[in-house]
């Protein structure tokens, strides 16, 4: 279960939804300390600031907020600039308090259930939604300053990352109500290699292109091995290793080899 320990714009708020799961979602426009008149005669859901025309005049029938932004608790900073991908994880339900079974849908028209408008489950499903959008940095996570939204799965360039998701309706009556956000860093799984190298009596240095998330492995295959010949890897690294062949009397020897290193994450 989330807990939610970021930032809540002002037109956020938390709660718990029907399963006890905390949550949060859009803010009414106007509170319950806003209402007009006297307090003592308004009619209403109160959760909603009023919906008579008495206690709330101008938001009666349309009180939702139309978006605001939760900011995540968790920013992610990398050792250099990568190729990032994310998968997200986004739980979320939609709620309309304006149209409830119990509110008869059509009681403010002609009093009868049966004149209701629109389907009987209603469209107002679709009139909300919120996705997590991230901002990137090459040089800090104070230098983010715009975000981009996250499909289910979006790669960006960068090694400084913000997190923020967006909440939004489009009629003013339906309240999203997010109760998980999550995201998972998933780095490139990739190789580098090279063939035909030459090596020298003594350590040959071999560089990536390419420097890797962490220290990856490496296959070594030689050419002309003769009885008793071998290599030692030394100074494997992510971003190269050294490689060294001798004879069977541990001399240093030139041999001619192919290489192939497997990990992940692009360093930009």
């Amino acid at each position: 279960m989330a807990d939610f320990l970021g930032t809540l714009d002002s037109t956020i708020a938390p709660a718990y939804d029907y399963a006890s799961r905390y949550v949060i979602m859009l803010d009414t426009i106007t509170q319950v300390d806003d209402l007009v008149g006297n307090f003592d005669s308004a009619e209403g859901n109160y959760d909603l600031g009023g919906t008579d025309s008495t206690s709330n005049p101008s938001y009666y029938t349309a009180n939702i907020q139309s978006s605001g932004y939760y900011y995540f608790n968790n920013t992610l900073t990398l050792d250099a600039i990568y190729d990032s991908t994310f998968i997200i994880n986004l739980g979320m339900i939609s709620d309309n308090e304006y149209d409830y079974f119990d509110s008869g849908r059509n009681a403010g028209a002609s009093g009868y259930f049966d004149d209701a408008n629109g389907p009987f489950d209603g469209s107002w499903e679709v009139q909300c939604g919120a996705e997590i959008q991230v901002g990137a940095s090459d040089s800090s996570l104070g230098a983010i300053s715009s975000y981009q939204k996250i499909a289910q799965q979006t790669s960006i360039k960068g090694r400084y990352f913000k997190f923020r998701c967006k909440l939004s309706n489009d009629d003013n009556k339906t309240k999203p109500k997010v109760n998980a956000l999550a995201f998972t860093l998933v780095l490139e799984k990739r190789s580098e290699s090279d063939q035909d190298v030459v090596s020298t009596t003594s350590a040959k240095v071999i560089t990536y292109t390419n420097p890797f998330y962490a220290t990856p492995s490496v296959g070594v295959s030689a050419q002309g091995l003769a009885t008793g010949d071998y290599y030692s890897i030394t100074s494997k690294t992510k971003t190269g290793f050294t490689i060294q062949f001798f004879n069977s009397g541990a001399s240093g020897i030139s041999k001619t080899f192919d290489w192939t290193a497997y990990g992940y994450g692009l360093k930009s």
